[in-house]
């Protein structure tokens, strides 16, 4: 028996159970599709388009169907609670419906694996439940009522997650993040963002001039250039990335440097001027203190009075104290000198 023949019968079955009991008013009807409203919808929110709108739906377990109106753009999420409906998509006019399918899951599942994500929350990080349990570096994540590896101060608002390892929000920070079970990384941010964050699936930021680029996700959602080719010269300041920022827009503050000095070798020989990290974020000035404590200083005056990448600590990238409180540091966009 095939799948299509599986849902026909599985439909006939419980159009007899429920022929009955259940009068067509109980029914719901959008634009030709109809399914029992035993339930309730379970949330509106504005979108930008059916697309977005029915894959909000795909993420958003508990719902079941999301009907989109052209006009307000209002996206509504239903749940079903009795009855499971062959899966049907339906355009007409100014709505659209579309009910979940095993098939536009996996699409949606093979997609976010292709960014490098494999989870995502609508609406505040709070509201996150799934069950992803990695950091962005791969690593495992510790329980939260564990004290080893690392005695845990901050846990989850939700005293149900306090069981599990799961990646959450603690109630300091709105961050996804969790304690490592790696000795040497007490805590460390997941890959789990807001879902079609800056519309990822329909557009990405403007490309630069010969620059190849690719979308990575630290505690954001970033897209980061990189030169196809280098020629000789200075560097200029500039920040290659563009971050998906909390207003669901990319940054446009990013540009890039082509020449011999905007790579490296040797990273603590590396001179050239990028002036963010990886995630987007401007680096502190390594002059200041604010707003974390440096415990590195270049030896060159130029370098001291600027905010550029360095590899004091010879960690093997250049990297750089953030302005962002909760980041103290990290690895910046600079890549490699082409053998």
């Amino acid at each position: 028996m095939n799948k299509v023949e599986t849902i026909i019968i599985v439909y006939v079955c419980i159009r007899f159970l429920f022929a009955n009991s259940v009068r067509d008013e109980y029914y719901t009807e959008w634009k030709g599709y109809k399914f029992h409203s035993n339930t309730r919808p379970i949330r509106k929110v504005t979108s930008f388009s059916a697309v977005r709108c029915s894959m909000k739906c795909l993420v958003t377990p508990a719902c079941v169907a999301a009907k989109f109106d052209t006009t307000n753009g209002d996206c509504e999420f239903h749940q079903v609670y009795n009855v499971q409906t062959p899966i049907r998509v339906v355009t007409e006019n100014s709505s659209v419906v579309v009910v979940k399918s095993e098939l536009q899951v996996d699409v949606l599942i093979d997609s976010w694996m292709k960014y490098g994500a494999l989870d995502c929350y609508i609406g505040s990080s709070h509201d996150y439940t799934g069950t992803h349990s990695k950091t962005i570096s791969n690593r495992e994540c510790q329980g939260w009522n564990k004290n080893y590896t690392h005695t845990v101060n901050d846990k989850p608002i939700n005293q149900d997650d306090h069981s599990t390892n799961y990646c959450r929000a603690s109630s300091s920070d709105g961050l996804l993040w969790c304690y490592t079970t790696d000795p040497a990384f007490r805590w460390e941010y997941c890959p789990i963002i807001p879902c079609f964050a800056c519309g990822v699936f329909e557009s990405l930021p403007s490309e630069l001039p010969n620059t190849t680029w690719a979308v990575s996700i630290t505690h954001v959602l970033v897209v980061t250039f990189q030169c196809v080719s280098v020629t000789l010269g200075k560097s200029v300041e500039h920040c290659p990335a563009s971050l998906c920022g909390s207003d669901d827009q990319w940054s446009s503050m990013y540009n890039i440097s082509c020449t011999s000095e905007d790579c490296y070798t040797n990273s603590t020989e590396y001179v050239g001027k990028v002036h963010c990290t990886v995630s987007g974020i401007t680096c502190q000035h390594w002059n200041t203190d604010i707003p974390h404590k440096s415990n590195y200083r270049p030896t060159d005056p130029n370098d001291l009075a600027s905010n550029y990448c360095r590899d004091l600590s010879s960690t093997g990238r250049p990297w750089c104290y953030t302005t962002h409180p909760d980041v103290i540091w990290e690895f910046c966009p600079v890549p490699r000198c082409p053998e």
